[in-house]
């Protein structure tokens, strides 16, 4: 005697364990690229500030009227809700008349690691 049970319909236990494998695995693809973006974005941001922070240095320096520049001068800045060290050197070049300005910037909370650094040359002035 057979007993007609009818169609059953729905997903069977493994099934529901694979596809909720798959979510899990997309998610964690998902989460990771997003982790990656954001830190992406935040270097990005940095290298904004740090560059602009170096141009405003040279910037400064080459206004600046005393001939030769200073060997090295150091300051601090406040950019974006950060505090920032530029080292600046001079550095002299075969023609009198010239100097090698670089400017390196690094986190206040960590001088020694350089985020970036900047160079440019600078003539001396008939003035």
């Amino acid at each position: 005697m057979s007993v007609n049970r009818g169609f059953r319909q729905g997903f069977t236990l493994i099934e529901l364990l694979v596809a909720m494998a798959i979510f899990a695995i997309a998610g964690v693809a998902v989460m990771r690229a997003t982790t990656e973006h954001i830190r992406a974005v935040t270097q990005l941001e940095e290298m904004t500030i740090v560059s602009f922070i170096a141009e405003n240095q040279l910037q400064l320096a080459r206004l600046e009227k005393k001939w030769p520049p200073e060997k090295s001068l150091q300051g601090e800045v406040s950019m974006a809700n950060r505090r920032w060290v530029w080292l600046q050197q001079s550095t002299e070049t075969p023609d009198p008349n010239f100097r090698q300005l670089k400017v390196s910037v690094s986190p206040a909370e960590d001088p020694t690691r350089v985020l970036y650094s900047l160079q440019t040359f600078v003539g001396k002035t008939n003035e």
